[in-house]
């Protein structure tokens, strides 16, 4: 019930709120700037894979938490991801275009890199498939659909959401929190597994793909919504197609194991982005034009 109708449900209307902050122009401001566009799309298909690697490598993990982590680090970023970014102070424009070519690259990338990495380890090779169309079409109903539904809503009665945007924007990061406790409480008999070696395989990746994206940001002088942006896409990882891969596709719920925990541990770095925006200026505070730093 909770992640199948509830959190798209929710998802799905965070993204309807963002979009009443976002105009063509910041689409067309991230086009614009291509070379941003292949880092961000670089960092997610490169950098997550090898830190994942090298993480199975480092910690010896067993064959089942490696297999999931490896899955894991391959998958596309989700709607989750753009909405922390936007609750975070990031560029939500390219958080969006950024999930979404990753998310078309995904049925090609996701079985290469995972058969590819499996290889080097000396672990089973999976052979996956991943359909193009039930690849896309989440995306497009709890992401791009309710973006654009929120972009035309702004445009067609301006004077009725901008009032409005900043309780919204306020409902939006009540919202996130709320799904965060949920997830934890549907998982509680759970919890107490996330104390192992698990947690410091998920954990871990979730923290050095962050801290590595910063440090590249920082010296490619990125500015910081641009890096926050690039963290949180790198960071985030959309644990509930690495749970379907493993659960459905592979018949294998010992692997989703590892993407349930990931969706839980991953939050907590989120919200201590969200957190220092709030320390910083108030979350109800509307989105500047374009991609430019603060």
């Amino acid at each position: 019930m909770l992640t199948q109708i509830v959190l798209p449900l929710a998802l799905a209307m965070m993204m309807l709120v963002m979009g009443l902050s976002l105009r063509p122009a910041h689409f067309v401001a991230v086009a614009r700037e291509p070379k941003l566009i292949l880092l961000g799309l670089a960092l997610q298909l490169l950098l997550l894979p090898a830190l994942a690697f090298l993480l199975v490598l480092v910690l010896s993990l067993p064959a089942t938490l490696a297999i999931g982590l490896v899955i894991l680090a391959a998958c596309p970023g989700g709607a989750t991801s753009n909405v922390i970014s936007h609750l975070s102070g990031g560029d939500a424009s390219l958080s969006v275009t950024l999930t979404a070519l990753i998310t078309l690259l995904a049925p090609l990338t996701l079985p290469l890199w995972v058969n590819t990495q499996l290889q080097w380890l000396n672990l089973d090779q999976l052979d996956l498939y991943l359909p193009w169309l039930p690849t896309l079409m989440p995306l497009l109903l709890v992401t791009v659909l309710p973006l654009l539904l929120g972009m035309a809503l702004a445009a067609s009665y301006p004077q009725r959401v901008s009032p409005a945007l900043p309780w919204l924007n306020r409902l939006s990061l009540l919202l996130f929190m709320a799904l965060v406790i949920a997830m934890a409480v549907a998982n509680s008999e759970r919890l107490p597994q996330l104390w192992s070696q698990a947690t410091l395989a998920c954990l871990g990746l979730c923290l050095l793909a962050m801290m590595s994206t910063a440090l590249i940001s920082r010296l490619l002088q990125l500015g910081e919504r641009r890096s926050i942006t690039l963290m949180v896409e790198v960071g985030i990882q959309n644990a509930g197609t690495a749970m379907l891969i493993s659960a459905t596709i592979l018949q294998r719920p010992d692997l989703a194991l590892v993407a349930l925990f990931y969706g839980i541990l991953m939050n907590l770095p989120a919200l201590l982005l969200i957190g220092r925006r709030m320390l910083r200026q108030p979350v109800a505070v509307a989105m500047p034009m374009g991609g430019s730093s603060l």
